[in-house]
C-alpha cells in the first residue's frame, strides 16, 4: 500500500468529515425552498393585472390572432407576474449567497483562515459558512431549475444545464464535505455581479424610461455588472479554478483523496470537469455582455 504524500506546507490537521452534511441542514433547504416559492406566488399573484402599471417589453407579450377579434398581429397590454416575481425570488438568493461569499471571502476571511492552508485544507477541510452557502445554493439552483420550465424566457438548454451543474456541485460539497473553500468563491464571489444582473434583467423584461432617474440607475447597474463579471467571473473564475486543480490532482496523485475520503474520488473528477465546463459556459456569457457593448456603442 502506497503511504499518501501528506503536505509539507504548514499544519496539515484537516478536521474530519461531517457525516451526511446535506441531511443536517434539510431542515433549512426546505424552509429555503418554501420561502422561495411563497415570495413567488405571493408575487405572482398580487401582479396578474399590472400590465397597465407594469408593461413588459413588446417582445414578451403574445400577438393576438385574428380569431381574438382584434386586428391579427397586433399587442395588446399584457401582464407577465411571473416574469416579475421569479426575477423577486432570483435577487433575495443571489443576495444571500453574494454577501456570504464576500463576508467570507474578503472580510472575516473563514475561506483561509478556518482551514490548514494546503491542499489537503482546501479541499477536505470544513468551513461553516461554506456549510450554510452550499445549502442556499442548492435551495436556489433546483427551485430556479424547477421553475424556469414553467417560464420559456428562463427554460433554455444552457441556463437548465448550469441550474442542474450548480446543483450536483453544492450537493456534494455539503454532503461529503468537499471543496468548501473553493465553494466560497465559486458559489458566493461570483454572485455578487448577478446582484446588479437582477436590475438589468428587469430591464430587460421591463423596460425603463430613457433619461429617468431609474434608466439611469440601470445604466449605472449594467456598467457595475459588467466589471464585477469580467473580475469575478472570468479573470477571477480561471485563477482560483487553477488553484482547485492543482489542490485536486496533488491530492488524487497523492492519494490523500482515498485517506480523507475513501471511495469518493469520482466526486473530485466531477468536481473538475463541471469547473471547466462553467468556466467556459462564464467567457460565452461575457463574449455576448462584449458583443452587446459594441452594439450599443456602434448605434445598432
Amino acid at each position: 500500500m502506497t503511504t499518501p504524500l501528506i503536505s509539507k506546507k504548514t499544519d496539515n490537521n484537516v478536521p474530519p468529515p461531517i457525516p451526511h452534511g446535506f441531511h443536517h441542514q434539510i431542515k433549512k433547504i426546505s424552509g429555503g425552498f418554501i420561502f422561495l416559492t411563497l415570495v413567488y406566488v405571493v408575487t405572482y399573484y398580487f401582479l396578474q393585472d399590472s400590465g397597465s402599471y407594469l408593461r413588459p417589453a413588446e417582445r414578451f407579450c403574445p400577438l393576438n390572432t385574428a380569431e381574438d377579434g382584434r386586428e391579427a398581429g397586433t399587442v395588446e397590454p399584457c401582464s407577465r407576474p411571473d416574469l416579475f416575481a421569479f426575477q423577486v425570488s432570483s435577487a433575495i438568493m443571489q443576495l444571500f449567497m453574494a454577501v456570504m461569499g464576500l463576508r467570507s471571502w474578503h472580510i472575516t476571511k473563514s475561506a483561509q483562515k478556518a482551514i490548514p492552508a494546503t491542499p489537503e485544507g482546501r479541499i477536505f477541510g470544513y468551513i461553516e459558512d461554506a456549510t450554510v452557502l452550499n445549502a442556499g445554493i442548492f435551495v436556489y439552483q433546483t427551485w430556479d431549475f424547477i421553475f424556469s420550465l414553467t417560464i420559456p424566457e428562463h427554460s433554455t438548454f444552457i441556463m437548465l444545464s448550469h441550474h442542474a451543474a450548480a446543483a450536483i456541485m453544492a450537493y456534494f460539497s455539503l454532503e461529503y464535505q468537499y471543496i468548501h473553500h473553493y465553494a466560497v468563491y465559486f458559489g458566493g464571489c461570483s454572485e455578487i455581479s448577478s446582484v446588479f444582473l437582477v436590475l438589468c434583467d428587469l430591464d430587460v423584461y421591463f423596460p425603463s424610461t430613457p433619461g429617468s432617474a431609474y434608466g439611469t440607475l440601470i445604466f449605472a447597474c449594467q456598467v457595475t455588472f459588467t466589471f464585477l463579471f469580467l473580475f469575478y467571473r472570468v479573470i477571477g473564475w480561471w485563477k482560483v479554478s487553477y488553484h482547485l486543480w492543482s489542490d485536486a490532482l496533488y491530492v488524487l496523485k497523492g492519494g490523500q483523496a482515498e485517506l480523507f475520503r475513501p471511495g469518493k474520488s469520482f466526486i473530485l473528477y466531477l468536481f473538475l470537469t463541471l469547473n471547466v465546463l462553467l468556466g467556459f459556459l462564464q467567457v460565452y456569457w461575457f463574449g455576448l455582455i462584449v458583443q452587446k457593448i459594441v452594439e450599443v456603442l456602434s448605434g445598432a
